[in-house]
């Protein structure tokens, strides 16, 4: 499963356009080296797979070679919107920039797992609001975004320009040479996506993860529906208080089913069953050490700018 990474060149300047009367709007994007094609991984322990420069002469795309359009036949996937399922969750981080930070897992008493809090979004439901939402239903403590800094694919948002100079970007800019942007946000740090095959001497499904060399009859990891299911993964802080309260967890269901434990890094990779849930742990702690000092000053006076 790709997460998305960070580039690590050093560019001078920025470049934006400026048309008459400095009144344009654009994207800021780092201009790249001359004659570069390789994208410098900065957590090269969590890629997944390879990834190449816009400008990579072995990997430039010829739109005209009817090779480029069967791969994406041949690859592609699509489906109606009754066959997806979409989940979201989180990794809850308490003491984030402390010498002990801890995150927070259930105990799922139902299937005998460690697991991270996640579940699907409702209907007009936006991915981050629905991780935090599942997560304080599932473990009874309320949470709120951790803004750490790390690559996103995201679009950054355009810069206006004036006779005064461009406005400030507060998210990074967008790395011309890999098409990331490095910055603080609350952005998804990554997804889970896996795939089903069916082996031939075998008629069960078997659960694999979406990077398996395996081919076959592919369908999707959710067994009690077959739907296709991808779960979005934020990073989050709690909103107050560490302690259960049933109080946030609206079904029952969830309060019988689930139990919540505080966890170091070492000891939730040790307990969780899922390896993608493993994963995002590593991603996220990963993100904990990039962060600054002056990272950490930021999202304090964010947060008192906010009141909180």
């Amino acid at each position: 499963m790709p997460v998305a990474l960070m580039a690590n060149g050093s560019h001078e300047k920025s470049m934006w356009s400026i048309a008459k009367k400095n009144q344009s709007t654009t994207r800021p994007v780092k201009a790249p080296p001359k004659g570069a094609a390789r994208v410098v991984r900065k957590f090269k322990e969590l890629a997944r797979r390879e990834l190449w420069a816009k400008n990579d002469p072995n990997h430039r795309v010829d739109w005209k070679d009817d090779r480029v359009w069967d791969k994406i036949t041949n690859e592609g996937r699509y489906h109606a919107a009754d066959e997806l399922m979409v989940s979201c969750g989180t990794v809850t981080v308490d003491g984030a920039d402390s010498a002990q930070p801890k995150v927070m897992a259930v105990y799922n008493k139902n299937i005998g797992i460690y697991q991270l809090p996640k579940g699907r979004k409702n209907f007009g439901e936006g991915f981050l609001e629905a991780a935090l939402r599942e997560t304080a239903e599932e473990t009874g403590v309320a949470v709120m975004p951790l803004r750490l800094r790390f690559g996103s694919r995201s679009t950054p948002p355009k810069l206006v320009q004036t006779k005064d100079g461009p406005r400030e970007d507060k998210y990074g800019i967008e790395d011309a040479l890999s098409g990331i942007t490095e910055g603080l946000s609350n952005e998804s740090i990554g997804a889970s996506e896996c795939k089903l095959f069916k082996p031939r001497h075998d008629m069960s499904w078997i659960i694999t993860p979406a990077s398996s060399p395996s081919r076959g009859d592919y369908g999707n990891p959710d067994p009690a529906t077959n739907a296709w299911r991808h779960i979005y993964w934020y990073a989050a802080r709690p909103a107050g208080d560490t302690t259960r309260d049933e109080s946030r967890m609206t079904e029952e269901e969830d309060r019988k089913k689930f139990t919540t434990f505080w966890f170091s890094e070492a000891e939730a990779m040790s307990l969780l069953k899922l390896e993608d849930e493993k994963f995002m742990i590593q991603v996220t702690f990963a993100y904990l050490r990039n962060m600054s000092a002056t990272d950490w000053a930021s999202n304090r006076n964010r947060d008192k700018s906010e009141g909180i």
